[in-house]
């Protein structure tokens, strides 16, 4: 009697044991489909920063990818810029560049801004930084030269795009930019 009680404690046991590894199983199948859906929705909020990192890490590894077989010459700076202005311009309807052209104080107030404003900062901030000797005199005139360009519209649509704002204006903006920095940047 006393080996039939045995017998039935050890195959509650058994029976308790497989239960609580059939639970464990499905907890672990939960975390992985949680685990999948927290990267998913990392991926979906990060997705540029971290196609970036791949990328520069691609070109790290393999640098003769880029150098010589994608012809930089050509792709970087004709290929890169049409495809991203077509990319932009099939994105927003002809009414957007409308309002955003008529955006007459948005669009001075960018102007000045990057024109006036940086270059003034970064004049004032090169000249400190010469006067303390923290910086040789060649790199303050080069960075005083890069802050009166223009700028640049691929990283301004890509940025702003990421960023949720407003992409007709900052297409309008960066090609005016372009156009208007072939005569500003000279003079400043």
């Amino acid at each position: 009697m006393l080996s039939v009680h045995n017998n039935l404690q050890d195959s509650e046991q058994v029976t308790n044991e497989s239960t609580v590894g059939a639970n464990s199983d499905d907890d672990n199948g939960a975390s992985k489909t949680s685990k999948w859906q927290k990267l998913q929705n990392v991926y979906s909020t990060q997705s540029l920063l971290i196609l970036v990192v791949c990328a520069i890490l691609l070109a790290y590894a393999y640098p003769t990818l880029g150098a010589i077989y994608l012809h930089p010459e050509i792709t970087a700076t004709w290929i890169a810029v049409v495809f991203i202005f077509v990319l932009a311009g099939m994105g927003i309807r002809t009414e957007e560049f409308a309002k955003a052209f008529q955006r007459v104080g948005f669009n001075a107030f960018c102007q000045i801004f990057n024109f006036v404003v940086v270059s003034g900062i970064v004049f004032g901030t090169s000249q400190c930084l010469v006067y303390l000797d923290a910086l040789p005199v060649g790199l303050t005139n080069g960075m005083i030269i890069c802050s009166c360009l223009p700028i640049t519209t691929n990283s301004v649509v890509t940025l702003t795009k990421s960023a949720g704002g407003d992409e007709a204006s900052a297409t309008f903006n960066a090609a005016f930019g372009n156009m208007a920095g072939v005569f500003i940047s000279p003079a400043l």
